[in-house]
Parts: structure tokens; C-alpha cells; sequence
């Protein structure tokens, strides 16, 4: 898998025929068009403030240009659970099965509430920064420390780092 966000167009012609990437999602249908085996993109990248809506249709416009997955950020200062479960359930409704969706684990207290939501909201896998966060989450510290809690541990989804960028 090959971390394409921050390439160039040029890059991504480069780059993309017959690999996974993860793409920006003005690349999408540029990496579609050189023969990418399979195409990830980004919703909310990388703060996740954006608003929901926004968030949502990016999600869309990915799948509609060949992308059969999108990754979503989510906001780390939003606290309520309800918000967070609502945004990922509007971004899936945008995105109906069979388009997969991931959650970016956020590295905040949000963490629990955000993994149980992207589980009620039909999400297909998780993605962490790096193992090294992964390993942390397993004892309940995350980034720096940070207390993620058990939900990353005792997640039912498939856990999947995410790629160190190509360029």
C-alpha cells in the first residue's frame, strides 16, 4: 500500500498503476485512470474539522470517482458521543455498501467513543498512526501518553496502520 497524500499529480501517474494507495481526494480519479489496483482516499484529512456535510460528499465524490474506500478524520475536540456517532452515520449513508469505510483512530479520550460508533455505523476497519499507538492502545496509552482506553484492544474490527507517506 502506498501513501500517496501528499504526491503530486505527476507522482500519482507515477506511482499508482497496478498498487494500493491512498490518495487525496483530487487524485482519485487520476490514480482510477493509470490502473490502480485498488483506491483509497480521505474524508476530513487530516484535522477532521470540517463539517459534516462536507465531509460527507467528499466521501461520495471518492467512491463516485473509483475509490473503493475512504478513511474519515474525525474532529479530536468534539466530545459528544452522539455527534461523533451521528457524523459517521451521515458519511455512511453517503457512502452505502458496497463502498468500505475506515475511521482514522483519533489519538484523544475520544478514542473509546469514536471506535464504538464506527462499529454502529457499519465501518469496516480502523486505522492507527503506527503499531507503536496500536501496542500502546492494548495497555490504555496512547500518542505521548495519552490515555486511549480498551476499545482499540477489544475492537471487532480489522486494525490496519496507517502507511508511512511515499513522497
Amino acid at each position: 500500500m502506498l501513501n500517496l497524500l501528499n504526491a503530486s499529480a505527476a507522482t500519482v501517474k507515477d506511482h499508482a498503476a497496478d498498487n494500493t494507495v491512498v490518495v487525496s481526494p483530487h487524485h482519485v480519479s487520476l490514480a482510477a485512470g493509470v490502473g490502480a489496483s485498488d483506491i483509497i482516499s480521505v474524508a476530513g484529512y487530516p484535522t477532521g474539522r470540517h463539517h459534516t456535510l462536507i465531509k460527507a460528499s467528499e466521501a461520495r465524490l471518492a467512491i463516485q470517482s473509483g475509490a473503493s474506500e475512504v478513511w474519515v478524520s474525525l474532529d479530536e475536540t468534539v466530545a459528544d458521543a452522539n455527534a461523533v456517532l451521528s457524523e459517521l452515520i451521515a458519511i455512511r449513508e453517503a457512502c452505502p455498501e458496497p463502498a468500505r469505510l475506515g475511521l482514522i483512530v483519533p489519538d484523544a479520550p475520544l478514542a473509546d467513543a469514536a471506535i464504538n460508533a464506527a462499529h454502529q455505523a457499519g465501518y469496516q476497519r480502523l486505522i492507527v498512526r503506527s503499531c507503536e499507538a496500536a501496542d500502546r492502545a492494548e495497555s490504555g496509552a496512547g500518542e505521548e501518553g495519552m490515555k486511549k482506553g480498551p476499545a482499540l484492544a477489544a475492537a471487532t474490527l480489522p486494525v490496519l496502520e496507517f502507511p508511512a507517506a511515499l513522497v
